[in-house]
């Protein structure tokens, strides 16, 4: 197939990219401005801002199916920047690609409550919201994946950023860490993004994917990363009360000073969320069986990080 992947620099456009090309398929991927390890003449890479309809005027959309992975994932910083690349820049996307037979779009899992999301999360809802309006109103072919928290070799949100956290102690439990980490490894991802190409009863959907289980804890993560570390298990420990408080004041300290805050609302949320997700929705449409268990998944994570001298 011809596909289209946007965001292809980033850790799951990248992998996605490299998967369609071991596959056979013929790929052509926008990235924003650092080009990827090279996979040779096998990808047409692309630079262009998705939030800058005049920089894709050029880009021939000749794709049968089209990866938008492209985002602005951070856990701060203004609503309009948020806007600007997840929800306009999804648009722009939408009417370059419009003649496209399947358009996946890389959204989030929801498990905040609507009054303690942030600009993130709303504009990736914001996003999903246009794009099921235009299925339902022009049946546009969209197909929306959420999944949990991505990790895996080369994953900087949930791998390094917490990693560098741990080596440096700055790293505190929060309700003693007891908030379900959704992890999903990066493989398992992708097999559920192949096998939307495969379905075409997937069209119109939305489905949460992660790796299955609900039982793994963030205590439990981020003491397995600490232990490939070599450092001691974490023992600091807030309430959720105290790290909301203290989010907040970092947040209003990087407003004034733009000093990066080592807590935000956002990851308050996260780190204490036990809301459970399924993904019975996208085994039964999707037959999506997750492959790589949460064990496996830390053991080629240990394994990356030795061959990289990270650890």
């Amino acid at each position: 197939m011809k596909c289209l992947v946007t965001g292809a620099a980033g850790f799951i456009g990248n992998a996605l990219t490299k998967r369609l090309v071991e596959e056979g398929h013929q790929v052509k991927s926008i990235i924003h401005i650092r080009k990827p390890e090279s996979l040779g003449d096998r990808v047409e890479y692309i630079t262009a801002d998705i939030a800058d309809a005049s920089s894709l005027e050029n880009i021939e959309c000749d794709c049968d199916v089209v990866f938008h992975c492209a985002a602005l994932v951070k856990d701060f910083g203004s609503k309009n920047m948020f806007n600007t690349v997840n929800v306009e820049g999804t648009k722009n996307i939408v009417e370059l690609c419009k003649n496209t037979k399947c358009f996946i779009y890389l959204s989030h899992s929801h498990y905040e409550s609507n009054n303690q999301s942030g600009y993130y999360s709303r504009s990736k809802y914001q996003a999903e919201q246009y794009l099921l309006d235009k299925y339902k109103q022009e049946n546009f072919p969209v197909v929306i994946i959420r999944p949990g928290n991505v990790y895996g070799p080369g994953a900087a949100t949930w791998v390094l950023r917490p990693l560098q956290a741990i080596q440096k102690n700055r790293i505190s439990l929060i309700e003693n860490g007891s908030g379900i980490f959704h992890h999903t490894y990066i493989d398992n991802l992708i097999d559920a993004l192949f096998a939307v190409m495969k379905k075409h009863s997937a069209i119109g959907e939305t489905f949460d994917i992660t790796d299955g289980d609900h039982f793994v804890t963030w205590r439990q993560y981020l003491n397995d990363l600490a232990e490939i570390a070599g450092k001691k298990q974490i023992k600091k420990n807030m309430s959720k009360t105290t790290a909301y408080i203290l989010s907040r004041f970092l947040m209003i300290l990087y407003k004034l000073t733009r000093f990066t805050p080592l807590l935000t609302p956002t990851a308050v949320q996260i780190f204490t969320n036990k809301k459970e997700i399924s993904i019975e929705k996208a085994e039964k449409i999707l037959g999506y069986t997750p492959k790589i268990d949460y064990k496996k998944g830390m053991k080629q994570v240990q394994r990356w990080l030795q061959e990289e001298n990270l650890v």
